[in-house]
């Protein structure tokens, strides 16, 4: 075995450490892409002291990853080296307060949403159309159809990489489009949401709108990460997929990876080959936008990992 996992039985093995841990993890099982790299160590914690115990115990210069449902995550076929951390089911609470709604960083977007059209609140209908879990629409300021989650968020409960707690409040100098400097080397354990009572119709016709308007627009049962590449806010008045439509990029298709048919800034895999495949061709679509329209996209997607 090697230094890191060494390290991590050993702490495993001295302290009350209950969470499931594994070595030489497959985390193409994770991703939604269907193919990825290997973690070194895999958890996933039983609770939050468990979490911080063994992050305070491993040496500081072990690196630190957290991922979330892998929905719109690229992980290079090199894997990932050290501590990879995924919150599981002890993470998944939903409760509600007078003017709060507490929720777990591991409860998908979609459950939060239906959650609150059964209790009449507001303002949460657009994350039924954001695969993926609340800690990573948060660390990322998730949005789609005029909403993000800026808009309702209020507080987090997180802690470092060390295990120390930190306790961030909302700030419009921290969210930008998809974004969160604030998150960043921290790990969102449970988020406070403004509540607010709205009308169940209401609620429901805007969630069924939002669906319907996936449904027909966004591609369906296939191996994607949805949107690849952020909407430009500054050098551009057109969106991501206009502009890879401009540049004639749409029937690009190179070893089973291609554009979706539906929506264009969608990338569909369809080989259990190589994750490096994947980024190879939206680098190759980056590309011929920016010498066809001269504006340079930025991926959406999160990359993690090594090449090789």
């Amino acid at each position: 075995m090697n230094k890191i996992v060494d390290q991590v039985n050993k702490i495993v093995s001295e302290n009350d450490i209950r969470g499931k841990v594994e070595f030489n993890y497959n985390l193409s099982k994770l991703s939604w892409f269907g193919v990825a790299g290997k973690a070194e160590v895999f958890y996933i914690p039983e609770s939050t002291s468990e979490l911080s115990l063994l992050l305070s115990l491993l040496p500081t210069d072990v690196n630190r990853t957290v991922i979330g449902m892998g929905s719109n995550l690229l992980i290079r076929d090199g894997g990932i080296d050290g501590l990879i951390i995924k919150l599981g089911k002890s993470f998944s609470s939903i409760n509600i307060e007078s003017d709060l709604v507490t929720v777990g960083a591991s409860v998908p977007d979609k459950v939060l949403s239906k959650f609150c059209l059964s209790h009449s609140i507001e303002g949460f209908e657009f994350l039924t159309g954001i695969p993926g879990s609340i800690g990573g629409a948060v660390a990322m300021n998730a949005g789609c159809y005029g909403s993000e989650i800026k808009d309702i968020f209020l507080s987090a409960d997180c802690i470092d990489f060390f295990g120390n707690k930190i306790l961030i409040h909302k700030s419009e100098d921290f969210f930008s489009y998809r974004n969160n400097s604030r998150t960043k080397d921290l790990i969102i354990l449970n988020v406070k949401f403004r509540k607010s009572i709205g009308n169940s119709k209401q609620i429901t016709d805007k969630m069924n709108e939002i669906n319907d308007n996936r449904i027909l627009s966004q591609p369906q049962k296939v191996r994607t990460a949805g949107s690849t590449f952020k909407n430009p806010i500054s050098n551009s008045d057109k969106k991501a997929w206009e502009l890879i439509e401009l540049s004639g990029s749409r029937e690009i298709a190179v070893n089973d990876i291609s554009l979706s048919d539906k929506h264009a800034n969608f990338i569909v895999n369809k080989q259990f080959i190589s994750a490096n495949q994947i980024e190879s061709f939206g680098e190759s679509i980056k590309e011929k936008v920016l010498k066809e329209t001269g504006v340079s996209l930025e991926w959406e997607i999160k990359i993690l990992g090594k090449h090789e």
